[in-house]
């Protein structure tokens, strides 16, 4: 039990990092081709590529959590789990990218550092309940109690997209493209360990009768 559960940690870490590395690159690449003050079809292309770069996050996970859950539940719909993960994700990743898409930087001072753990915390406790009812939606009739991973995304989202938060802002202008990578990578380690090791106390309770 604590392999399958050590093992279902590293996979939500190496998700997100694969996921914010490519997130991190796909913001660098935005602000590079489409440079603020962003209106129109730039604020749109520049939205475009970061929600992109989501949706390989939400891939990853969904990818590393329906190989997480094989050992507890064989007969997994995995193309289904896979769909709603990837379709939550990908929303979450745009609204919580829109600000950044769509405003304009320029001479302003950035937000503190308090309030974008704040934000990224609010962000999770909305994105963790519908990301954890739609896979709960998936999970039924496959685990014995699916309800209870919509609390265990709901507890466990908040704290991971805090840090995810913290992270993507923490690089600016004048850093260099591979450390903006770097950022990302250390980050989804981090965020993606936090998320695996609180899903993890829930997994065994939610697919075990």
């Amino acid at each position: 039990m604590a392999r399958t559960v050590l093992r279902w940690v590293l996979l939500c870490a190496a998700a997100e990092a694969l996921g914010m590395t490519t997130s991190a690159v796909a913001a660098r690449l935005s602000d590079s081709a489409f440079p603020e003050p962003r209106s129109g079809a730039a604020a749109a292309g520049a939205l475009g590529v970061i929600v992109a770069g989501g949706l390989v996050e939400g891939t990853a996970l969904g990818l590393a959590q329906v190989a997480g859950l094989r050992p507890w539940l064989p007969r997994l719909h995995r193309a289904a789990y896979l769909g709603v993960t990837v379709a939550v994700a990908g929303l979450g990743w745009a609204v919580a990218s829109a600000p950044q898409a769509l405003g304009d930087d320029q001479g302003g001072a950035s937000p503190p550092a308090a309030l974008m753990v704040l934000g990224g915390a609010g962000i999770g406790l909305v994105m963790g309940p519908v990301l954890g009812g739609a896979q709960a939606l998936v999970l039924r009739g496959q685990a014995p109690r699916p309800w209870r991973w919509l609390l265990a995304n709901a507890v466990a989202w908040p704290p991971a997209m805090a840090l995810i938060m913290l992270g993507a802002t923490t690089p600016d202008a004048s850093w260099s493209t591979p450390a903006v990578a770097l950022t990302g990578t250390v980050t989804g380690l981090v965020a993606g360990a936090t998320l695996g090791a609180v899903l993890g106390r829930f997994v065994p309770s939610v697919t075990q009768a």
